[in-house]
């Protein structure tokens, strides 16, 4: 005579795998969710300096170049050279420092160094900033780079992040 024996499994039931299986996939929805949701909040910071004063003052081939706007972007941005036609600012006027404020506040005297040729302005998100370039045409260090009355020239504020902000100025 064959005993058969029956061996009893125990086995979780198809429902309970299934409500765990769902549990599981929405738990790691969420974490992906926040994980995703972290990520982009870093990436989508941006800086972006408004340039809405620009104009010249001065004659006699000596003016004022006046600029003033506002860092309407998310993230802080420093301003770190300033080009004057596509020619670093300080290759003009080696032993001028343009004066600068922030927030109306004036720029302390570490902000701009001659010697390296180093520009750093801080200009914190929502602020809003000016600047003023002297330049001269008795005093520039560039051949063939002169200035004159009703000449357009190009002013570009470039910033740590490498973006360009471009304003045109009509010499009076």
């Amino acid at each position: 005579m064959t005993t058969s024996i029956i061996r009893k499994r125990k086995a979780v039931s198809p429902v309970i795998a299934t409500v765990i299986l769902i549990a599981v996939a929405v738990a790691l929805g969420i974490a992906v969710a926040f994980w995703a949701s972290g990520l982009t909040s870093s990436f989508s910071k941006y800086e972006k300096l408004g340039v809405n004063t620009q104009y010249a003052t001065g004659s006699g081939g000596v003016w004022t170049i006046n600029l003033g706007g506002q860092n309407t972007g998310s993230s802080d941005a420093t301003i770190t050279q300033i080009q004057v036609n596509g020619v670093p600012y300080i290759v003009y006027n080696s032993s001028v420092v343009p004066t600068c404020t922030v927030n109306q506040v004036s720029c302390s005297g570490t902000w701009y160094t001659l010697n390296s040729n180093s520009l750093a302005i801080s200009v914190k998100s929502g602020q809003s900033f000016a600047l003023a370039l002297k330049l001269d045409n008795t005093q520039h260090m560039v051949p063939g780079k002169t200035f004159s009355s009703g000449q357009t020239i190009q002013v570009t504020i470039i910033t740590a992040a490498g973006n360009n902000y471009p304003a045109s100025i009509v010499l009076p």
